[in-house]
């Protein structure tokens, strides 16, 4: 808020096109952590188990919770 960090939002929606969004990425932090537990991905009746992760990001502009 106003340029402070302070508490975590919850329940926001990120509206943006993800190619845009990228090109706004300042700062990249060395703290990846990745989550096995998400799921699995599967076709033709076969499966693999997959997880998603990534470190925490300053992204210059976005939009959230719908609004400018």
């Amino acid at each position: 808020e106003n340029g402070k960090i302070t508490a975590p939002v919850k329940g926001a929606t990120l509206i943006g096109n993800g190619p845009e969004v990228m090109q706004k990425i300042s700062m990249i932090g060395n703290d990846v952590a990745l989550d096995r537990g998400v799921g699995v991905c599967g076709k033709d009746g076969q499966s693999v188990p997959v997880g998603v992760g990534q470190p925490t990001l300053k992204i210059d502009e976005l939009t959230v919770g719908g609004t400018s």
